[in-house]
């Protein structure tokens, strides 16, 4: 890899990062050692990239500094593609237009063989969702997004309904379902719940006092306890 390609590359995996990333995961990544990560981030700050590093932490790319256009290979627009359409399945009006936007951004940018490829694709995603009411499940991805409690009345299994108080903070897209993954503040506890067993669901505007990073990675934990006590039972 050229050195010219390498920076590209490196400034790219920056640019993917959300929180800082050590140089160690770096020089990982494009498989040199920690002592040119540093170098090459320093032939980046100066043609004037914006790269913060704390010690013990990382580097993180502080504004957006735009990147030359990236080629897609086939193998990639098939798997955008495969993606999009399937997420033109998923009951929730507002991630289609989304899917069918990205779609025509890609058309607008991508080769003209490229564009050809996505028209002859015959990848397809079949999925059977179950019957649940669009606007809660917008609710539910809306309230994730700024880390806000919902109050829900919740039909369970044996057919009963009780009203909870939740910190959502993670959706997981099933086969047929859609299962939420929350802090029920009436068990005091995780639990999930199915988006098509929401009879009703109002949106407040009280954040919760936790960030929902923190809560997926707790209650992550305690689902691989969980299954790992089923394996050893």
């Amino acid at each position: 890899m050229s050195r010219s390609i390498r920076l590209l590359t490196l400034l790219q995996l920056l640019r993917e990062q959300r929180y800082p990333i050590t140089a160690q995961c770096l020089a990982e990544h494009l498989e040199i050692s920690v002592r040119s990560v540093y170098r090459d981030i320093e032939s980046l700050r100066d043609q004037g990239v914006n790269i913060e590093g704390s010690a013990g932490l990382g580097f993180q790319l502080k504004e957006n500094f735009l990147l030359p256009p990236m080629s897609l290979d086939e193998t990639e627009v098939e798997a955008v593609f495969l993606a999009l359409h399937w997420l033109r399945s998923v009951p929730d009006p507002a991630l289609k237009n989304a899917a069918h936007s990205v779609l025509a951004k890609l058309n607008a940018v991508l080769p003209k063989n490229k564009q050809e490829l996505i028209d002859e694709t015959m990848l397809r995603s079949i999925n059977h969702w179950l019957v649940v009411d669009e606007k809660v499940v917008e609710q539910v991805r809306l309230a994730i997004r700024y880390q806000v409690k919902i109050e829900v009345h919740y039909l369970d299994e044996k057919q009963n309904i009780s009203s909870r108080m939740l910190w959502p903070f993670v959706l997981g897209y099933f086969n047929d379902k859609m299962l939420l993954a929350a802090w029920c503040e009436l068990r005091e506890d995780f639990r999930n719940f199915r988006l098509d067993r929401i009879q009703k669901l109002t949106v407040t505007e009280i954040i919760y006092p936790e960030f929902k990073r923190h809560l997926f990675q707790a209650w992550w934990q305690k689902e691989l306890q969980k299954k790992s006590m089923l394996k050893s039972s």
